[in-house]
């Protein structure tokens, strides 16, 4: 029989400020939203921060309470209707619950902007606390790129972020999270926590944490964990497409005491400021990168797997618009073979293949069309319709896995001749990140020579393994990992690269 009773739920969405569209509660439901006891039963078992509490809290024998699951993907700010309602189906949950209520888990993202704000998470838990009261432990799972408040460290007792990027461990974080508020239930343990801001703005690329400066930093976050009852160290790049204050770096430690809490922060934080260069970086343009491409000893040798081009400016996992065209016209330009691009978000040329048909020819408009687009459509592509599909499948990759996709009506168009450059066409935004998007339109990605994926660095969990070259290129779109690229008016400044810093500009404690 159980002792404890939880609430779960998860609100969650990285909103990039400078994007057209803005996200509203269609947005939730065309990715992600359960309502009650159907989250549990459509998460458990998935590579999800949600599924991982499930799995733990059945593991340590506690009664979930199932709130909502809702997760939309990237995009502009979240409508008031959006936000107010998730809000409010978390609340109706703990405060119906509050009598027998003993602990409260939320998977968040930590980069939400609402309409009428500038942070989605900190008044949310703020409203979780009031309604829980002092006593009753808080525990939030974050996104490595979230752009954390004070109200998100004075809410919660706990908060806990992926350690990848790709975010292969959403579930272990999950899992993570639930076994510290078993702690906090069982041990009678009370947690303390700190939070560093290092002024700087790693770019999207170097983030990666399977190698470069990213990866150091994370292996001695995980070596300061379990010194002198330190028991979480959260590091966040942080979101830069978002303009508001708490954008930037942080590092939030989790610890038994706050002198623990502080020296693991600020020791942490002052490494990450003492290899603030090495976080910045040169990439390719859209020319330069498919001219590369398409030299590859790769590209000639049957036996090796394909270039990967990371179409990262037009990324709709930082919110872009899925539809910039940049790269795929040098693909067609150059009279590329055997190439492919996922995706292209274009209802209307997914209409006008469906009104053509499975292998028929029709000439089309691709791309370009969405609000807030950089690019131009390229026009009068003539091509075939090699495959349609309803956009529906599974992630079985490392990211997400098991988790669903919904793509909307989906069209596989060959441009020009049939070994020309495949493009997956969709009704709606994704990010790609998982290779199972190719397959389910009948193509088998590591046969292709050369693939361009709208993906800044998760897309590398699922191509990695067969990809012979991965080449990141900065190319035009609202999701573009260099941050001078952006007009901010509400960050904290100064703030390197984008402003000149000494190396004793930070940290004065130091």
């Amino acid at each position: 029989m159980t002792d404890e009773t939880v609430v779960v739920g998860e609100f969650s969405h990285e909103t990039n400020t400078f994007a057209a569209r803005p996200t509203d509660r269609a947005a939730f439901a065309d990715r992600r939203e359960y309502v009650g006891a159907a989250l549990l039963d459509a998460l458990r078992g998935t590579n999800t921060t949600v599924g991982g509490v499930v799995d733990a809290a059945e593991d340590r024998d506690l009664d979930l309470v199932a709130s909502v699951a809702a997760a939309a993907t990237p995009g502009g700010i979240v409508t008031a209707d959006a936000y107010d309602f998730y809000v409010e189906e978390i609340l109706s949950t703990v405060r119906s619950n509050a009598a027998d209520l003993d602990g409260v888990v939320l998977s968040l993202h930590g980069a939400m902007v609402p309409e009428d704000g500038t942070d989605g998470e900190g008044p949310l838990l703020s409203a979780v606390r009031e309604a829980v009261g002092p006593d009753v432990p808080v525990v939030a799972t974050l996104d490595l790129h979230a752009n954390v408040t004070d109200e998100m460290v004075a809410a919660a007792d706990a908060l806990v972020a992926f350690e990848t990027y790709p975010h292969v461990d959403t579930a272990e974080t999950g899992r993570r999270a639930t076994e510290l508020l078993v702690d906090l239930l069982r041990d009678d343990r009370e947690l303390s926590m700190r939070i560093e801001r290092p002024p700087m703005l790693p770019y999207g690329p170097l983030q990666n944490t399977r190698s470069g400066p990213m990866a150091e930093v994370m292996a001695t976050a995980r070596r300061f964990e379990g010194r002198d009852g330190v028991a979480k160290v959260n590091v966040f790049p942080g979101f830069h497409k978002a303009d508001v204050p708490a954008m930037g770096c942080s590092v939030v430690s989790v610890a038994d005491d706050a002198s623990a809490a502080e020296w693991a922060a600020r020791d942490l934080a002052a490494e990450l400021w003492e290899m603030r260069e090495a976080f910045v970086g040169e990439f390719p343009d859209p020319h330069d990168a498919v001219g590369r491409a398409l030299r590859s000893e790769a590209v000639a040798d049957p036996e090796a797997g394909p270039v990967v081009l990371a179409d990262s400016g037009d990324n709709p996992g930082g919110g872009g618009t899925g539809d910039e065209t940049a790269i795929l016209r040098e693909l067609v330009d150059r009279g590329a073979t055997n190439a492919g691009m996922a995706l292209l978000a274009d209802p209307e040329a997914v209409a006008a293949c469906l009104d053509a048909g499975v292998g028929e020819r029709v000439t089309v408009s691709l791309g370009g069309r969405a609000d807030g687009s950089f690019t131009p459509p390229i026009g009068d592509v003539d091509g075939y319709v090699a495959a349609i599909t309803d956009g529906e499948f599974r992630n079985t990759g490392p990211m997400a896995t098991g988790t669903e996709n919904h793509l909307g009506r989906t069209v596989l168009f060959r441009c020009g001749r049939e070994d020309g450059v495949s493009v997956v066409l969709t009704e709606k935004r994704i990010q790609p990140l998982d290779a199972e998007i190719w397959r389910h339109v009948g193509v088998a990605p590591e046969r292709l020579d050369v693939i361009a994926v709208k993906s800044n660095n998760h897309y590398r969990a699922s191509y990695e393994p067969f990809a012979s070259e991965i080449i990141t290129v900065n190319s035009p779109g609202v999701a573009a990992f260099d941050p001078h690229q952006y007009d901010y008016r509400r960050i904290d400044r100064p703030v390197f690269p984008l402003d000149e810093m000494a190396a004793d500009d930070y940290p004065d404690w130091y």
